[in-house]
């Protein structure tokens, strides 16, 4: 009975660790590929170099330090990856032989000596050398594997090579041992130039990058290479047929032209962005290897103001200082900065700029000044002036913009009827009379009371 229960009891946890199988296995999976690569563009610490430049591992204190900067291109199970060497030929080779493996976990690192920082998978690893090395480089590959999301195997495989100088000279032992190959350096495959159809690059154009690229090596071709692209989906739309464009060969010194097409979207705020570039490629050896660059996008966000009419009294005498008004919308999706007026009329004396500042998208404001009226230069100095306003406003790119408008007023002797000194003295003649009628109606009412008073007091004496 007792054997019973326990194998009851496993059976029902052999049900409830079986994983059931996915309603949507046997769906096709739209989604691309995860791909490792080697960031080779920014500098990490412990580095002299980015990869891109020319990275060599350090050599001192009898130690090789090989720091390896991977990235992703999507999401990987437990954000971490696996990464071990092969040291090559042990006999040869200048490396105490050990098993060299790391689980590297994601992180922020800290670049370009501190001036950001990169979400990337640093491997470092410190190599023990021989006693009795030689001098020479030496290849040290390593195997990058993880796994996405999905449980699907990603992979990378990339050399980089120590290069021994505080050793033996190899010349000396050439009697009774080979002599090392010579060094083989990796071709490197850079951003030389970047072309856009446009030559100023507006929010919700589309746009042609031609992207020159060239191979620096003077002797080494490069084979079988996938050039990709990548750029900010929430910024850009990708109106090419794919982001990867293949090159079967680019000689030795020679240059060749990648193309792409994009659609900036039209909420992109105006600055610069980068599409980055990712490169996989072979020697004639077939040794292959990764490559990065960028090309860099200007981008400006038009801008859309309105300008309502100047708003200034329709008649002003001279002397007087009267307001002048202005109301600005902003009717485009980027931000606009120190928006400001500046008026200029015969006969009319601002005093000072009519200043808004900045403006957010969708916004409106206004502002004024005062402006003294004087008779006007020539030989008529009173009548009709016509003004010029000009509204200045500038981008996130700091581009100034200008537009000009026109206003008109009547400038009138400060004699004259209509001036504002006569609609004064009519308002204050209203003012006295409302002064009079109140004193009339106060005296009124004392009369009437000392009047009903003596005929209480005549009726108390009879």
């Amino acid at each position: 009975m007792r054997y019973r229960k326990k194998w009851f009891v496993m059976i029902v946890l052999m049900c409830l660790l079986a994983k059931p199988v996915p309603a949507y296995a046997d769906q096709d999976d739209t989604q691309a590929p995860v791909r490792l690569m080697l960031d080779g563009e920014h500098l990490y610490n412990g580095m002299d170099r980015a990869y891109a430049e020319g990275y060599l591992p350090k050599v001192e204190n009898g130690n090789a330090y090989i720091v390896a900067p991977i990235i992703s291109s999507g999401s990987l199970k437990e954000q971490c990856i696996r990464v071990s060497l092969n040291l090559g030929d042990a006999e040869n080779a200048p490396f105490v032989m050990k098993n060299y493996e790391k689980k590297i976990n994601l992180g922020q690192n800290s670049v370009n000596n501190g001036s950001q920082t990169v979400e990337s998978y640093v491997a470092d690893f410190c190599l023990e050398l021989k006693e009795d090395r030689c001098n020479g480089s030496y290849p040290v590959t390593l195997n990058v594997g993880a796994q996405d999301e999905q449980g699907n195997e990603v992979e990378l495989v990339f050399t980089v090579y120590v290069t021994v100088t505080d050793g033996k000279d190899p010349r000396q032992d050439s009697d009774t041992q080979t002599s090392p190959e010579p060094p083989v350096f990796a071709p490197k495959v850079l951003v030389q130039t970047c072309h856009f159809s446009e030559s100023e690059i507006l929010a919700g154009d589309d746009v042609t990058v031609d992207i020159t690229l060239v191979n620096t090596s003077s002797t080494e071709a490069v084979k079988n290479m996938s050039v990709a692209i990548d750029a900010p989906v929430e910024k850009f739309t990708l109106l090419s047929e794919s982001d990867t464009v293949y090159v079967g060969s680019l000689p030795a010194g020679k240059t060749c032209v990648v193309s792409y097409q994009y659609r900036v979207n039209a909420q992109t705020g105006g600055g610069q962005y980068n599409l980055a570039l990712t490169m996989d490629y072979a020697d004639s050896k077939g040794n292959t290897y990764a490559g990065s660059g960028r090309a860099r996008m200007d981008i400006r966000q038009p801008l859309s103001m309105q300008f309502d009419p100047l708003v200034i009294a329709s008649q002003v005498a001279v002397a007087d200082v009267v307001e002048a008004r202005i109301q600005a919308m902003n009717l485009g999706r980027g931000r606009v900065y120190n928006v400001r007026a500046v008026i200029e009329a015969d006969g009319l004396l601002a005093q000072g700029t009519i200043f808004i500042g900045d403006m957010e998208p969708g916004t409106q404001a206004s502002g004024s000044t005062q402006v003294t009226v004087s008779s006007m230069s020539g030989s008529s100095l009173y009548g009709e002036t016509e003004g010029l306003i000009t509204f200045y406003y500038e981008d996130e790119l700091g581009q100034e913009q200008t537009e000009t408008g026109t206003f008109r007023t009547t400038i009138l002797s400060p004699f004259s009827e209509n001036s504002q000194m006569q609609q004064d003295d009519g308002k204050q003649w209203w003012v006295i009379m409302a002064v009079i009628g109140g004193i009339l109606c106060i005296f009124t009412v004392i009369i009437v009371v000392r009047t009903v008073k003596s005929r209480k007091e005549y009726e108390t004496v009879e």
